[in-house]
């Protein structure tokens, strides 16, 4: 187990961005990590607002 809240909280947030990009639905995904729904959206939109800013880093590391 992890003893890092934060890192706990980026590792649901990339494990509910995971599941919705292989197609599983909101409902399907908070019973999986039986949670309510908005909050494993809320959790997926923070993995992939990560993610942009993580690739706007690097493109701009390019120039």
């Amino acid at each position: 187990m992890i003893d890092d809240p934060d890192a706990q909280d980026r590792e649901l947030q990339e494990l509910a961005a995971d599941l919705r990009d292989r197609g599983h639905s909101w409902t399907e995904i908070a019973h999986e990590l039986a949670l309510p729904e908005a909050t494993v959206k809320r959790a997926a939109e923070q993995a992939h607002q990560r993610a942009a800013d993580r690739a706007a880093r690097d493109q701009i590391a390019l120039f």
